[in-house]
């Protein structure tokens, strides 16, 4: 029998997607994600880091759950609806797992600027091993570019989990480090009017007014 979801977990999660449709021109995917539950190991380095996890889920048709400071937890505690816990209680995050979700975690421990990597902390390769689950490297970029609303590029790549965790979280560091050089490399070269190569597109979002006058002119007679 199939779980029944929260409503209010469904609720917000719309509301998310409704979000990004707003706030951006869209979401785009590459790579593939583990079947069952798995750790989501990503840098943080924009605002929208959190929601872009919740949209790829969801349209994976995958419940998610998210490591979050305690103090932050506490100011939104509604996010528990939707399986967040609070870094003062670890233990959570394997009830997760073992719930068959997908645990969101940033290793980084914070919002830093675009650019490179910050130093990482072991929880995420701690949860995979202790938990016997994928531990993914998911490279995040939401750059403005040749379009009116920033594009979201979302990389993701399972680590080699063997081993003790401070090798597995080197893993992880050199993965996502890889992958964020390979995404701003394309970011530099590729067509800034066209999505980066190699990704397939998960959410469509806001397109740019010339783009909405062409479309408009498109069905119109003009006259002179």
């Amino acid at each position: 029998m199939s779980e029944r979801r929260d409503p209010v977990a469904t609720i917000l999660c719309r509301g998310f997607r409704a979000m990004a449709r707003r706030g951006l021109r869209g979401v785009w995917l590459r790579g593939e994600l583990p079947p069952g539950p798995f750790v989501w190991a990503a840098n943080h380095h924009t605002w929208w880091d959190p929601f872009l996890a919740a949209v790829v889920l969801d349209s994976a048709g995958r419940r998610g759950s998210l490591l979050m400071l305690q103090a932050n937890l506490e100011r939104y505690g509604f996010a528990r609806r939707l399986g967040a816990f609070g870094t003062g209680e670890p233990r959570r995050g394997l009830d997760h797992l073992a719930d068959g979700r997908v645990l969101v975690i940033f290793p980084e421990d914070e919002l830093r600027p675009p650019g490179r990597l910050g130093p990482i902390a072991d929880g995420a390769a701690w949860y995979a091993r202790r938990a016997d689950v994928p531990l993914c490297a998911v490279s995040t970029r939401t750059p403005l570019r040749g379009h009116e609303a920033p594009e979201a590029y979302v990389s993701v790549a399972v680590v080699d989990g063997s081993g003790p965790v401070r090798a597995v979280s080197a893993r992880l560091a050199a993965g996502l480090t890889a992958q964020l050089s390979y995404v701003d490399e394309l970011i530099a070269t590729g067509n800034p009017r066209q999505p980066l190569p190699g990704f397939r597109p998960v959410l469509r979002g806001r397109r740019s007014r010339d783009e909405r006058i062409d479309a408009v002119a498109g069905r119109l007679r003009w006259r002179s």
